[in-house]
């Protein structure tokens, strides 16, 4: 790879028609045949408005322009950098502000456990794909998942993908490694006859409604204690807020549309479900709109504090005790709740049904952006899947779930 002309220049940040912000500069690359440098014009959108503000933009760009201007990592141009450096310097730097703190706190676990001991400091242009495919390799043989697998191969396909972006490599040799067979570890389900036990050994109102919207509305956690009352549209929840480790963190979900802004979605909500959590209303004290319908309680005086409840205290506290008292074999965790429901509900449920409800996308896009949670198909099918489930019939007498 030959090295960049050394020329310093300061770029530009520019806003584009969709809301997003577009870093623009160029780079100095000396052509083989001619033996003269040549100009090459990078651009590309880093972030959208609101979620990242210009400054930010300017922030990936100077990181991206250290290795034109010629600063402390100008050995870039020419592949001898190492994967740290790599990684520290321009990757996360770029990259990372775009990540949910979930996925940042992710990608640092598998940064520092599975890949820097590997590849921390081999230079780029000396990393080769038999050295990337043992890594993997290695990790299946130590017992590793097959989702940490997975995870660390899709870290480091996308640096060096970005690394041959920026012309700092010819070639991704990762781009054709393969994830070792792998025993996939056991991913348990509730059986059917346990719900109904679950929900009597539940003795609040509170706790009742956040088992059965995990159980029947399939949110994530992170979904469930972002809900505000004014979330609450009645058949649907509007989920337009998320919490991480008890801050909540408006307009800021998981799902997005192809503009990559945070959006909104509708999940349905079943009449069995929606009885129960109209009682938590009337005794939680406050349901004005910006309220959270799950709040931390204090530990002086039981008194509700203005920030979310976090997950694993309700899962420890509340729905573990119930759940080893009953003599289930496994902890019925969200995930395993939201995998529940999925596959009990095959029966009365379509694909893209299912999809919406859980909030899914992939690469089939179309059928997840424009199937709307507001199709009385999907009132039906969760109606349907959560009667049946609680024993209820299609009918349900008020006061039937208590």
């Amino acid at each position: 790879m030959a090295r960049g002309r050394s020329r310093y220049q300061r770029g530009r940040v520019v806003a584009t028609e969709a809301g997003g912000w577009e870093i623009h500069y160029n780079v100095y690359l000396t052509d083989p045949a001619s033996g003269k440098p040549k100009r090459h014009h990078r651009s590309r959108v880093v972030g959208h408005a609101p979620k990242m503000r210009k400054a930010e933009a300017e922030t990936i760009l100077a990181a991206e322009l250290a290795a034109v201007n010629g600063g402390p990592v100008a050995r870039v141009a020419d592949g001898t950098l190492s994967f740290g450096e790599w990684m520290r310097n321009f990757y996360i730097p770029m990259r990372g502000a775009n990540w949910r703190p979930a996925t940042r706190r992710s990608n640092d676990g598998y940064l520092k456990q599975q890949i820097y001991p590997r590849l921390e400091h081999v230079a780029l242009k000396d990393i080769s794909k038999f050295q990337v495919q043992m890594l993997f390799n290695q990790l299946a043989a130590a017992g590793y998942s097959y989702n940490v697998v997975y995870h660390v191969r899709d870290i480091i396909k996308a640096a060096l993908a970005e690394a041959v972006e920026q012309d700092v490599l010819e070639r991704n040799v990762a781009r054709k490694t393969v994830i070792p067979e792998i025993e996939e570890r056991e991913k348990p389900v509730l059986p059917v006859e346990w719900y109904v036990k679950l929900l009597a050994g539940l003795r609040t109102s509170r706790d009742r409604a956040l088992f059965l919207i995990a159980s029947f509305c399939a949110l994530r956690p992170s979904e469930i204690f972002g809900l505000t009352w004014g979330s609450y549209q009645g058949s649907t929840f509007k989920v337009m807020n998320t919490a991480w480790r008890g801050q909540f963190q408006p307009k800021k979900i998981k799902r997005k549309n192809r503009y990559g802004r945070t959006n909104y979605r509708w999940v349905a909500i079943p009449e069995a479900v929606r009885r129960v959590i109209d009682e938590w209303g009337r005794e939680c004290g406050t349901t004005e709109e910006n309220a959270l319908m799950f709040s931390a309680i204090g530990a002086r005086g039981r008194k509700p504090l203005d920030k979310p409840m976090l997950p694993d205290n309700w899962l420890r506290l509340r729905l573990y005790p119930v759940a080893n008292r009953l003599g289930i074999g496994f902890h019925p965790t969200f995930q395993v709740l939201r995998r529940s429901f999925s596959t009990h509900g095959k029966k009365e449920a379509h694909p893209t049904e299912m999809q919406a409800q859980l909030g899914h996308s992939d690469i089939r896009t179309t059928l997840d952006i424009y199937t709307q949670i507001t199709d009385p198909e999907v009132a039906r099918m969760v109606n349907q899947v959560t009667n049946r489930i609680l024993g209820l019939g299609e009918e349900v007498e008020p006061g039937a779930v208590q």
